[in-house]
């Protein structure tokens, strides 16, 4: 007997390792200054690793709460990078 279209569906998200939302959800160690939000103190933040054009690795964060955005280095020391070093002085 054929399966029917619903029942595949949910079998297959029941397969799947990746958890929906991952993008907010890390699998690495959080970098320094990331835990929480900068303004309201939010833990629960997106977070998204990427390359800036100079090479440096950054994590941006973003709060849900405030909507408060900084960018991390990921060999920083927690201090948020300034707006001009992660998008260009004339942006």
């Amino acid at each position: 007997m054929a399966r029917r279209k619903g029942e595949a569906a949910r079998a297959r998200a029941e397969r799947a390792g990746e958890p929906l939302g991952s993008i907010s959800q890390p699998t690495g160690p959080v970098v320094p200054g990331s835990g929480a939000c900068l303004q309201c103190g939010e833990t629960e933040l997106t977070r998204i690793r990427m390359g800036l054009t100079d090479g440096r690795q950054v994590v941006f964060v973003s709060c849900p709460s405030c909507e408060q955005r900084n960018w991390f280095a990921l060999d920083g020391d927690g201090t948020p990078l300034a707006r001009d070093e992660v998008v260009g002085g004339d942006a």
